[in-house]
């Protein structure tokens, strides 16, 4: 059995140690949003749980992608399909670009909508923009040829 002495002690660490971790929870709260870690470039390296919302798809339209792979480098227009499926675009396809590789990736906008190219450009973080006429053919609002300069992100795993 605990003395009365030892149970005042024991209710006022009890004490100290709430009032304490109040206190650093309020202290790291009013420090302000953590600053963003830079890559080599300057830009913010952005983590799933921190997507950019500029180089997402608009919530209210459906923007369909065809994505082309002229890299050489196998299974890179895959990756980017999963990528920007991610990201909120409908790839509805994806294959290989015949002919000589490219050195820098381009996004053709079909439509008339300049803007979803700019932000299909900034969720590559690469590529220059040009638009084209309507796809009559295809029903794709933008093709994304993917150059050497286009780096996929990081792998994550998938179940």
């Amino acid at each position: 059995m605990l003395s009365a002495s030892a149970k005042r002690w024991a209710a006022a660490g009890l004490v100290a140690v709430v009032v304490l971790g109040s206190l650093a929870a309020w202290w790291s709260q009013s420090r302000g949003p953590a600053l963003p870690a830079l890559d080599a470039s300057g830009q913010p390296i952005l983590t799933p749980a921190e997507p950019d919302t500029l180089a997402m798809a608009p919530s209210n339209q459906r923007v369909t992608v065809r994505v082309l792979n002229a890299t050489g480098v196998r299974g890179l227009a895959r990756r980017a399909t999963f990528y920007l499926r991610s990201m909120g675009y409908d790839v509805v396809d994806f294959d290989s670009e015949r002919g000589p590789t490219r050195d820098s990736s381009e996004v053709v906008v079909h439509g008339r909508d300049s803007t979803l190219g700019l932000r299909m450009q900034r969720a590559l973080g690469t590529g220059h923009v040009r638009s084209a006429s309507l796809d009559s053919l295809r029903y794709v609002d933008l093709t994304v040829v993917l150059g050497r300069d286009w780096q996929p992100p990081a792998d994550t795993l998938r179940p």
